[in-house]
């Protein structure tokens, strides 16, 4: 079982096209959250796109490191073998200098309750890192996730 929190807090964006559903958008995201955990309000932002379309950005935010982890850690070990590998692989362009990690999901797997990277339309997720100063947050989250993973 893993015990550390390395996620000190979390976003999950997702964008609503004017065709989507927003309630189908909100199911997918809430896939995402482990059971016990509770799925915050979101805040919706009204945009346009680029053809004067209407899109509306929905934000959900976890500021505590338990809910936050948690969530992340569903998200990592929802992700098939390959993903995972992926997500090994890039780990270092995934996490900037001020120790954020990004990642999408594919947010119409999502919304079927299957977690997948995914590069088009999909869930962007950034989890704020909790790494001691002068520690290594690559190394930091390649052991989480290798720690998690065998527990699985």
């Amino acid at each position: 079982m893993v015990k550390q929190r390395p996620v000190q807090n979390l976003e999950i964006n997702a964008l609503v096209h004017a065709t989507e559903d927003t309630e189908r958008v909100e199911k997918a995201v809430s896939n995402l959250f482990p059971e016990g955990i509770e799925v915050p309000p979101y805040e919706a932002v009204k945009l346009e796109g680029v053809f004067g379309d209407s899109l509306s950005m929905l934000k959900w935010t976890l500021k505590n490191r338990r809910p936050a982890t948690e969530t992340f850690n569903n998200m990592l070990r929802g992700l098939n073998s390959l993903d995972l590998q992926q997500v090994l692989e890039t780990l270092s362009a995934r996490i900037d200098e001020n120790k954020n990690m990004y990642m999408r999901l594919d947010k119409q797997k999502a919304a079927l309750g299957v977690t997948r990277l995914g590069n088009r339309d999909s869930i962007r997720i950034k989890a704020r890192l909790l790494v001691l100063h002068k520690a290594d947050p690559v190394k930091r989250m390649q052991d989480h996730i290798q720690e998690l993973t065998q527990d699985a």
